[in-house]
């Protein structure tokens, strides 16, 4: 029988670089293919090409107010002192009032949002006007262009609305829906397979000191992969056992585009994910450790083109895998880079940080913001849970820096689903 530090030496961390890792995964890994989707269906997926506006917005002069249709000539002279008097049209339909074209001493009741008559050139409120019989009295100094859109005011035929690499939200969607666009050419969702390895892993709450651990990180990890444009195609929970832990893969990975492993990823007797999948496959493309902290036994490796990331369970350390690897895979693989980007605000720091451990990994560091101050939470324990729920955010720490300046500038990076970022109450009564 094996020894245990046999096993483990089999196991050992040969720590790679982020860059590496990233150049690793480019040369592999495709991007996903394209396809086109019903823009009312569109929200979350990124584009894979601009998208024009195919025609102006609005396509007609259009009216900002229920009211008068004039022309400008008619009511240049209007003012309390010579009011004006024009004939109301009857019998053009209010919101279709394009068809007719306005002449001289003549007005067309309009509608918000609808086009104006020809040769109409402003718009005088219904509450601004005063009627006489068949006829608008109006005794106020109007400006020509007065409560007019103007044709392609907002947008022009051939304006790009939105741009490839884009993910459409439902804003864009909207926009897209009122130029009349019906299909866009997106890239295909990510396919994810998740699992969660552990004998004592149990989908369902679970106090401390029972024995068994709650798969929270799975459901953790499911709901930022689905809310980067993931699509979680099957999960599971699996026991640690090589023989479960490999099959199950094998017969996941051909139908999904990335399989996510949480936990068994370290050197201990029981931690078999890594190393089955490894010595099964015996990938050529692989990694065992990276050069981030927390999640220094992040490991992985490129089966067939699918990668597979195995990373570890405590909650710290799985957060930073998915900030350096999991997210900005997602990203490369709907044709945005493998990159990550987050909604951020900036701080300065309140004190003078010095750091000896780490130097030359990639580091995530929680803070708080008091004050307009940057404070950062020193306790670095991947089992800890209150420095995330603590914090107003994250710093990253790039390799080799070693020390923080007392009101040095810093961006503090947000990732909503894991901490909700500061927030201003709006100036309303």
């Amino acid at each position: 029988m094996e020894s245990y530090y046999s096993f483990v030496s089999r196991k050992l961390y040969k720590r790679m670089n982020l860059e590496n890792v990233y150049a690793l995964l480019r040369d592999i890994v495709p991007p996903l293919e394209k396809i086109h989707v019903d823009v009312r269906e569109s929200i979350g997926y990124v584009l894979a090409e601009d998208v024009v506006s195919p025609v102006d917005r609005p396509h007609l002069d259009i009216s900002h107010a229920d009211g008068f249709a004039v022309r400008c000539e008619d009511i240049a002279e209007a003012s309390e002192s010579n009011p004006v008097k024009l004939r109301i049209v009857e019998g053009v339909d209010s919101r279709r009032a394009e068809i007719y074209e306005l002449k001289r001493g003549e007005t067309v009741l309009v509608e918000t949002g609808y086009p104006l008559p020809r040769g109409a050139g402003a718009v005088v409120p219904v509450e601004m006007t005063r009627l006489e019989g068949n006829y608008v009295v109006i005794n106020a100094r109007i400006q020509c262009g007065f409560h007019v859109f103007h044709r392609a005011s907002d947008l022009h035929k051939g304006e790009i609305v939105a741009g490839k690499g884009e993910r459409i939200t439902p804003i864009i969607m909207k926009a897209l829906m009122d130029l009349g666009i019906d299909k866009v050419l997106v890239y295909r969702r990510p396919r994810v397979a998740l699992l969660s390895i552990g004998t004592e892993v149990v989908d369902e709450p679970v106090p401390p000191g029972k024995g068994l651990i709650p798969a929270s990180t799975k459901h953790l990890m499911s709901a930022l992969i689905m809310n980067y444009g993931g699509k979680i195609v099957y999960e599971e929970i699996i026991p640690d056992e090589p023989k479960k832990i490999v099959n199950r893969i094998k017969e996941v990975l051909p139908s999904v585009d990335m399989a996510v492993t949480i936990g068994g990823v370290s050197m201990g007797p029981k931690d078999y994910t890594w190393i089955s999948l490894y010595e099964y496959f015996r990938p050529k493309y692989y990694w065992r450790g990276t050069k981030i902290h927390p999640a220094r036994s992040l490991s992985g490796m490129v089966v067939n083109g699918k990668p597979i990331i195995n990373q570890p369970g405590l909650p710290q350390s799985s957060i930073s895998a998915t900030v350096f690897i999991i997210l900005p895979l997602l990203n490369y693989l709907q044709g945005r880079g493998l990159r990550l980007e987050l909604p951020y605000t900036t701080s300065e720091s309140a004190e003078e940080y010095v750091f000896y451990k780490y130097v030359d990994h990639y580091r995530i560091r929680y803070v708080n913001i008091l004050d307009g101050k940057l404070k950062i939470i020193m306790t670095v324990k991947s089992y800890d849970l209150s420095p995330i729920l603590k914090s107003s955010g994250f710093i990253i720490i790039p390799p080799m820096k070693d020390k923080i300046e007392k009101d040095e500038k810093l961006i503090v990076y947000h990732l909503p689903e894991i901490r909700n970022p500061p927030v201003k109450q709006l100036p309303l009564p």
